[in-house]
């Protein structure tokens, strides 16, 4: 768990209904919105740490949140794969005799 609130270069506000997650070295729009705050502890790790998000949420919030462009493009690099990523499509068969 995080003390005061303030992890190194960022801040996580109790905002009532859900969290936010200022980075403070960044302009107005290096924040990002969660609703749990284990959700803005983990995503606070995954910038430091400069880690892919799996969700495609917290990869947009932590694209918000970094101010790396190094890590904005890795970030890029995987929605790019995943768009690319061929889908899986069960066709249900109802004329079973």
């Amino acid at each position: 768990m995080f003390g005061a609130d303030d992890v190194e270069n960022f801040k996580i506000l109790d905002c009532g209904n859900y969290f936010t997650i200022v980075n403070v070295e960044g302009k107005e729009e290096n924040h990002a919105h969660v609703k749990r705050r284990s959700t803005a502890e983990l995503l606070v790790r995954l910038v430091k740490n400069k880690r892919v998000p799996d969700s495609s949420y917290l990869r947009t919030s932590a694209k918000r949140l970094t101010l790396s462009t190094k890590y904005i493009r890795d970030i890029n690099i995987k929605i790019g794969k995943d768009k690319s990523k061929q889908s899986y499509y069960n066709k249900n068969n109802n004329n079973i005799r």
